[in-house]
């Protein structure tokens, strides 16, 4: 099977299997999806992304705009960012829900989900999985985006990964890499500069980096194949290691595996 029929492949295995999840909190009522997305990844496609999160998610439609457009001629790509700090908190602002369900969505992208960066206190995840059902029901394919690291903590990415693994283990969805792709590139090569100054938020090639990862799981579209441009400001070193990088540990994570 080729790569950029998988995605879909998995996506609809993963629909066919999806079960009822526990009772959430008292404002926030978990659905169980009743119909599975249609996202055909393996012929060009109109994308219409909708992004829930709050800074870290910030950029991320801009730059999978960058990446389609320059890659994709044949295809199209809109999106819309709906900002807050938190999920729980962005669920409860009347109106943010009702968007991901009014729309013809292709992907909805979930980040933003509360987590203990000393991994001794929890968060609900009650709005994680809420959003997710929506996004299923909608036929609106739903990928929950675990943020990068801080800088000088790489052990923070398998934790705030596996938290979103255990989502989407109670409420099937695809889990975006993100951390674990930050990880290999700084092992491969410590001198990237993928975070601000702050030591929190991505710098340009950080939020490229991961806008990488998703067009790969979005699109099913290979990052390593993407040929030098300039398009993504990186230098050709940065772009080539990037890609394959994202390729790699895609390969060895699938965003959307077969439960």
């Amino acid at each position: 099977m080729q790569p950029k029929y998988l995605a879909f492949t998995l996506w609809t295995l993963i629909c066919c299997n999806i079960t009822a999840c526990g009772a959430g909190a008292a404002n926030v009522q978990t659905t169980q999806s009743e119909t599975a997305p249609t996202v055909d990844n393996g012929v060009p496609a109109d994308y219409r992304v909708i992004i829930y999160g709050n800074s870290h998610s910030a950029q991320l439609g801009a730059m999978l705009k960058v990446l389609v457009t320059s890659q994709l001629p044949n295809s199209t790509i809109d999106t819309v960012t709906i900002s807050g700090r938190f999920l729980d908190e962005i669920v409860a602002v009347t109106g943010n829900l009702e968007q991901l369900q009014q729309n013809s969505w292709s992907h909805a992208i979930f980040q933003g989900q509360k987590y203990s960066q000393s991994g001794t206190v929890y968060y609900s995840t009650d709005a994680a999985r809420h959003l997710i059902a929506t996004a299923k029901a909608n036929n609106v394919m739903p990928i929950l985006f675990p943020e990068h690291p801080q800088r000088g903590n790489p052990a923070e990415a398998d934790r705030v990964y596996n938290l979103h693994q255990s989502i989407s283990q109670q409420e099937p969805s695809c889990v975006a890499p993100v951390g674990l792709v930050w990880n290999r590139v700084l092992a491969v090569m410590p001198t990237a500069k993928l975070y601000n100054a702050d030591g929190n938020h991505a710098s340009y090639a950080g939020n490229m980096l991961t806008a990488m990862t998703f067009y790969e799981i979005i699109t099913g579209e290979l990052a390593d194949a993407i040929p030098f441009t300039s398009a993504l400001e990186l230098d050709q070193q940065q772009q080539a290691l990037f890609g394959q990088i994202v390729t790699q540990v895609l390969a060895e994570h699938p965003a959307c595996p077969i439960p």
